[in-house]
């Protein structure tokens, strides 16, 4: 079953449940409700939504967009699970709790989490500058790299237990919802979860509601980057994934449809069982039309 975000008409259309109208059109299965979705597009969609005319596969924390904030302040990040401030901690759990809820209400399978940060400065400049200038495998890149990763170990366990005490609450409620909660591979070197990060809050939470949510463009740039092996990450968390988000990446660039980048998906499909969600999650400026309808017949050819 392949489904598609909303995120790729951000922007686009003026009343919601076209977006409805349209994701039907395109003969895709289901839908993936995300961040920047208000309460007015939620309530245009939902009575279509509620009558299983197009199934909600999953829901993107944080969902809908809390009340007074326009569509460009919807965020997976708008609060911050790994928050050490025990005030904005405790609204990431209110306003996570809600997006489950609604998930629950829509019988969704799955809530995709952002998971926050460790309190370090983001290193994006200095990464895309040496990406660029073609010294990501020079000693250069790899000493930086190094610095980074001592710089992050240093004060990351903070955060970390910030985000295990969100994702303990966070479990009972989901149990309770019977909804699973897709932690989410991240693109920024700063971001949690890391590759072991993802390791240890699965196996805190084995036998609970916490799973893997892979994200593929995610994975290719933080391996362009040097950061982590894309196969690496998939051999060693692919029995986790609960679902995925398919996208194609040029470079550092990502949220391009299928078939845009450089992104091998025979190469990836192994790792994916055919039960695992799969959404399309695709940039409103970077992909037009006929780019989505290329990237939906390269996924549907390619088995997965």
């Amino acid at each position: 079953m392949l489904g598609i975000s909303t995120c790729w008409w951000h922007n686009k259309v003026d009343r919601a449940d076209h977006i409805v109208d349209e994701i039907l059109e395109l003969g895709l299965e289901g839908v993936e409700l995300e961040y920047r979705i208000t309460h007015t597009m939620y309530r245009e969609m939902k009575p279509r939504l509620k009558k299983g005319t197009l199934p909600v596969l999953s829901v993107h924390n944080f969902f809908p967009i809390p009340e007074g904030l326009g569509p460009d302040a919807g965020s997976g990040d708008l609060f911050l699970l790994s928050s050490t401030d025990s005030e904005e901690r405790s609204r990431a759990v209110r306003y996570t709790i809600r997006t489950i809820e609604h998930a629950h209400d829509l019988e969704a399978q799955a809530v995709v989490l952002h998971l926050g940060r460790v309190d370090i400065p983001n290193p994006v400049e200095e990464f895309s500058r040496l990406y660029n200038s073609g010294k990501v495998h020079e000693k250069e890149a790899l000493t930086f790299i190094d610095a980074q990763r001592c710089t992050r170990q240093a004060i990351y366990q903070k955060n970390l237990d910030a985000v295990l005490l969100s994702l303990e609450e966070l479990n009972k409620e989901a149990e309770k919802k019977g909804i699973f909660l897709g932690i989410e591979n991240r693109y920024h070197f700063h971001e949690i979860p890391d590759f072991e990060e993802i390791g240890l809050i699965l196996e805190t939470f084995q036998g609970g509601q916490i799973r893997y949510w892979h994200d593929v463009g995610h994975a290719r740039v933080q391996e362009n980057l040097g950061i982590i092996s894309h196969n690496d990450l998939l051999k060693a968390y692919s029995e986790e994934i609960i679902g995925v988000h398919l996208h194609d990446v040029r470079g550092l660039k990502d949220h391009l449809a299928p078939g845009q980048g450089e992104i091998d998906y025979q190469e990836i499909k192994p790792f994916f069982n055919p039960s695992i969600i799969k959404i399309l999650e695709l940039n409103s400026y970077r992909v037009q039309r006929e780019d989505l309808l290329e990237g939906i017949r390269l996924i549907q050819t390619s088995g997965l």
